[in-house]
């Protein structure tokens, strides 16, 4: 692709993103069902199918690392980590409404884990649920644990903008790009000024966004 025409793609795709928020559909909600007792090798301890269920999964064996995450929360219901690693692969395959019942499940056992309620807020986000996924996501920006926030506020910027909350989507753009300078927080940024009528900002924001974008692609000939 020529430069000219790389610019053109990025130009009428931020176009595009101005227009509205662009989240994936409600998902039809979904039971997480844990395995049946008698399930082969349910009794093996907890720990050994949490390494062996890391190794599939890093091996890309995706179905076959969902099961052993299962089983290892079967032999142990109150295993964070694992709760937390199967909730990872639900979202891997954007299976939403898994990821957000099996982190949620985490997080009723360990409310203090940052990790767990962002993936919990992200996942209410893409599902379209945007008052309880800002709920949750605010709720990881108090725990103030030492994270980066920067796809917490990025996250909970797209919910304000979907709930019109405008002033909230700007002031959560500019916290994401403190912390990390991306283009899709100045398009964010962007759309959130033109939904306010300020042009001339929003305009800005959007050249920036159309820079970065075309950096990261000269970067990747």
């Amino acid at each position: 692709m020529n430069r000219n025409g790389g610019r053109e793609r990025l130009t009428a795709l931020l176009l595009g993103l101005m227009v509205g928020l662009v989240i994936a559909p409600a998902a039809r909600a979904e039971e997480w069902v844990e395995p049946a007792n008698n399930r082969p090798g349910a009794t093996r301890r907890s720990g050994d199918l949490l390494e062996r269920a890391q190794q599939l999964s890093a091996e890309g064996q995706v179905d076959a690392a969902i099961r052993e995450y299962q089983i290892a929360i079967q032999a142990d219901p109150h295993h964070v980590e694992a709760l937390y690693q199967l909730a990872n692969l639900f979202a891997r395959l954007k299976r939403w409404a898994q990821t957000a019942a099996t982190a949620e499940k985490a997080y009723k056992i360990d409310n203090r884990n940052a990790d767990v309620q962002a993936l919990w807020g992200h996942a209410l986000l893409r599902m379209g649920r945007h008052p309880e996924a800002i709920w949750v996501l605010e709720g990881v920006v108090r725990l103030n644990s030492g994270r980066s926030l920067a796809q917490v506020y990025y996250d909970l910027g797209q919910a304000c903008f979907a709930m019109k909350w405008l002033d909230r989507s700007v002031d959560y753009a500019l916290r994401h790009l403190q912390l990390k300078d991306t283009p899709q927080g100045h398009a964010l940024l962007a759309r959130s000024y033109l939904a306010q009528g300020h042009r001339e900002k929003a305009l800005s924001e959007l050249q920036r966004s159309v820079h970065l974008y075309e950096q990261v692609e000269d970067a990747q000939r």
